[in-house]
């Protein structure tokens, strides 16, 4: 059994699997031990566990019942047996043009890929990290550390995250190779570790969703999604062309195909 040590889990995802698999879910379990001595010259011996209770030349056994929590990693491992059991779930540290025909929407991978934010939640992750360190140093001195206008426009850009429709993080993990990127989006609240902590290379479980081809690409974190979906009349789109409503060039975060965009199950080391 591999030990891993989990930097985001979805729970939920993980449950909802389990029930389709096993009928239901199941967060403990009791288990029953036996466990037997024999005394020999006055000194107690274990001489191990079985079923079943019995008294004998001067030994004895013991019935234990133990209420034992089921933990998400241990679903998880139950999970990808099971996935492993039914050859799916396969491993890849990286992906070719012959392994990307072959794979499909709804199957179950494995890789060893790097993760990478989406360019608008760096840059606004940064404008936050500046904005506090300018609040602590200011409490060290009387002098201000950036003037009203600046201040204002890092705390600007520090809500552009807020303009998103969606409050998924976007993530794109890469290869080695830096060929075939796989998009996701990540749920706050299924990290194991800090943000800050989610680096470095890592092995994620994961479902296809959608195959970009080669003529296909995706933009990450469309900050003015909504506008675009407002419909509007001939006058309102002379005064207000669509193509303003766009991710500045520093926000603009393109992938391009061939790509898949998958959702995440498990992000691990």
């Amino acid at each position: 059994m591999k030990l891993r040590s989990f930097l985001y889990l979805n729970t939920d995802m993980l449950n909802s699997y389990l029930a389709a698999i096993d009928g239901g879910v199941y967060d403990s379990e009791t288990v029953t031990e036996t466990r037997a001595s024999q005394k020999t010259g006055g000194v107690v011996a274990g001489i191990g566990t079985f079923s079943g209770n019995a008294q004998a030349g001067g030994g004895s056994s013991e019935e234990v019942k133990k209420d034992i929590q089921i933990s998400p990693p241990a679903k998880f491992n139950r999970l990808f047996e099971y996935l492993q059991q039914e050859g799916q779930g396969k491993y890849y540290q990286f992906i070719h043009d012959d392994t990307f025909k072959e794979l499909e929407r709804d199957d179950f991978i494995e890789i060893l890929v790097k993760p990478r934010f989406s360019k608008v939640k760096e840059i606004t992750n940064a404008a936050k990290s500046i904005g506090e360190m300018a609040e602590f140093f200011q409490e060290l001195s009387d002098v201000p550390v950036f003037d009203d206008a600046t201040k204002k426009g890092i705390d600007s850009v520090a809500k552009l995250g807020e303009l998103k429709p969606s409050k998924a993080i976007s993530c794109v993990f890469n290869f080695e190779d830096n060929e075939v990127p796989i998009v996701v989006n990540l749920d706050e609240q299924y990290f194991q570790v800090s943000q800050d902590n989610f680096v470095g290379e890592v092995y994620v479980l994961c479902k296809i969703q959608r195959k970009l081809q080669k003529n296909e690409k995706i933009e990450l974190d469309e900050l003015f999604e909504q506008f675009n979906k407002i419909p509007l009349n001939r006058e309102q789109r002379r005064q207000l062309s669509k193509k303003d409503l766009k991710n500045p060039k520093e926000f603009k975060d393109v992938v391009n195909g061939p790509a898949f965009t998958a959702s995440v199950i498990a992000v691990y080391q």
